[in-house]
């Protein structure tokens, strides 16, 4: 298991959208007519991961929108076109669009994550995906399948210490047990 501390929490919430968003093209998901939902804000510049992680060990941290769109711009960005995270009250968002050659859904993943034990866990997972054939039946799979892929991945990633998540409007606030 890999080790993580502060600012790998950041990873570690990044890890778990691209996980939802690259996954969930690949599975279905909530067909919706036209484009799915946008999250707002294109990026502003981010502090460093290292200063994150600094603060983080002095207690807690907030991350804005912007701050958290250039993060997933900078991991995610050669895998989804206009990636952007935005936060709301319990949640946090990413949407942007996929290029299957011939398609290129949008698509909209609503996850809250839950940071207290040893292993990272996905919380309220929603799913929308834009500009694909109206396939309902695969909705309820495609979260099944989801889950347990991001599961999967964050089984293999160890807490050493215990973190909560903040899902506030505009902003994550993580802070070290």
């Amino acid at each position: 298991m890999e080790h993580h501390k502060g600012f790998g929490i950041l990873s570690i919430i990044l890890l778990i959208f691209a996980l939802l968003a690259l996954g969930t093209v690949g599975a279905g998901a909530a067909i919706v007519l036209g484009k799915a939902p946008i999250c707002p804000n294109a990026g502003t510049a981010p502090r460093s991961e290292k200063m994150i992680g600094d603060i983080l060990e002095n207690g807690s941290v907030t991350i804005t929108d912007g701050e958290a769109t250039m993060f997933a711009q900078n991991y995610i960005g050669k895998q989804v076109t206009d990636a952007r995270v935005c936060f709301t009250k319990g949640t946090g968002h990413l949407s942007g669009t996929v290029n299957l050659g011939a398609v290129k859904p949008t698509f909209y993943v609503t996850s809250g994550v839950d940071l207290t034990s040893a292993v990272p866990k996905v919380t309220n997972l929603g799913i929308q995906l834009g500009s694909l054939p109206n396939i309902p039946a695969l909705s309820s799979l495609a979260q099944g399948v989801l889950n347990q892929r991001v599961s999967g991945a964050l089984s293999k990633i160890e807490l050493k210490k215990q973190y909560s998540a903040t899902f506030g409007e505009g902003s994550v606030t993580i802070t070290s047990q």
